[in-house]
């Protein structure tokens, strides 16, 4: 789904850069003739008519998500019940998942996203920080089942999609940082002061030579 929004972001802009040069080589500089003679030939000009669509519409889908796209969803209905509406916080949503992640102490939740629909679709993305280094592929797979039925009691059947993000173990940038306030400590630390060349060893000489000093 991103990657099809990037390919459409990416022909609205080319569609817009091509349609502004069209047009604006006809009003300005030395190929305005040119440039106006070409819009009289039939390819051309459709090309410039199609490109022309497609920035319309892209910049009426913009108009639209900045009026309608800016109210974010605080609450998600997850169920009736007797028509009654039964409906859970985003907040609550981002607690369970984190309270998940974190239930047997190997990792951390370092930062929960949650996009929801006011009547479900509930997505959500887990940042996890592991404490020490982690088989990531399962504990990935364990993590994913645990928050897709931990959701469910919370959210019911309408979570879509639980997607995690594995960082860095937090030993691992304990330990490097540790190794990094070691080195700059022994940068700091003086040099050992030299040894005082000056200072005089005295060596017994023996009996034989002591008796020689007294004779």
């Amino acid at each position: 789904m991103r990657g099809l929004k990037r390919l459409c972001t990416v022909i609205f802009v080319l569609a817009d850069l091509f349609v502004i040069a069209a047009l604006a080589l006809t009003w300005y500089g030395p190929w305005m003739d040119a440039a106006t003679a070409l819009l009289y030939l039939e390819p051309y000009a459709l090309a410039v008519l199609i490109c022309m669509v497609v920035s319309g519409l892209g910049l009426l889908v913009f108009l639209v998500r900045a009026i309608f796209g800016g109210r974010r969803v605080r609450t998600v209905e997850v169920a009736t019940v007797d028509g009654g509406v039964i409906s859970v916080t985003r907040d609550a949503i981002a607690a369970q998942a984190s309270h998940i992640v974190e239930a047997d102490g190997t990792c951390l939740a370092d930062r929960v996203r949650v996009d929801a629909k006011p009547r479900g679709h509930v997505r959500v993305h887990v940042r996890v920080l592991p404490r020490k280094t982690v088989d990531v592929v399962a504990k990935g797979a364990e993590l994913h089942e645990e928050l897709v039925e931990g959701l469910a009691a919370v959210c019911g059947d309408t979570v879509e999609n639980v997607s995690l993000e594995f960082v860095e173990p937090e030993a691992v940038t304990l330990a490097e940082q540790g190794e990094d306030e070691a080195a700059a400590e022994r940068d700091a630390a003086p040099a050992p002061a030299p040894e005082d060349t000056t200072s005089e060893i005295t060596v017994s000489m023996g009996p034989a030579r002591d008796a020689e000093k007294e004779a």
